[in-house]
């Protein structure tokens, strides 16, 4: 296969170089509008798979409602000796999650204490910092911990999926 070397033209006078920027910025326009266009498409794509999907999305939060509900009102029988049940379709249970709530006062007494560590440079308490200190300490800065069980569930998609195929032959 021939080799085949590019023929690039010289600019010689400042005339040229004009209709190069001006060439420049016709071809940037037309890149424009092309990623504009592509732009659209997705966002159409992204609004129309959002409509597709809206009653599953719906139901599954219904669903895993319905499951929340049924959890918390057995919670003394499933999680006695145990955070999740495992389940042939999934797991659902408890997740322990910790957040830190803060007060207007909270800043001026993290930087009495010469807690800085736990300031972000935006001059606010660093929340996510904070989680890892002593039960005592985040009261010494006028917050306080909050530790709770959030719900999940998780479908086992594989497993659903084996199963489908039972039901199928």
């Amino acid at each position: 296969m021939a080799r085949l070397k590019p023929s690039v033209k010289k600019i010689e006078t400042i005339e040229e170089a004009n209709l190069v920027l001006k060439e420049i910025g016709l071809l940037e326009s037309e890149l424009e509008a092309i990623d504009g266009e592509g732009h659209r498409a997705i966002a159409e794509i992204k609004s129309e798979t959002a409509k597709k999907g809206e009653g599953k999305r719906k139901r599954i939060t219904e669903l895993s409602g319905l499951l929340g509900a049924f959890a918390e009102y057995n919670k003394d029988d499933l999680f006695r000796d145990r955070k999740s049940v495992q389940l042939s379709f999934g797991t659902f249970g408890y997740r322990k999650s910790t957040k830190i709530s803060v007060k207007k006062t909270t800043l001026e007494l993290l930087k009495k204490l010469g807690f800085d560590r736990y300031i972000r440079g935006k001059e606010e308490p660093d929340k996510e910092a904070m989680k890892g200190l002593d039960d005592e300490t985040p009261g010494q800065a006028d917050a306080v911990r909050k530790v709770k069980d959030d719900f999940f569930c998780e479908a086992d998609k594989e497993e659903i999926n084996r199963d489908l195929l039972r039901e199928q032959v």
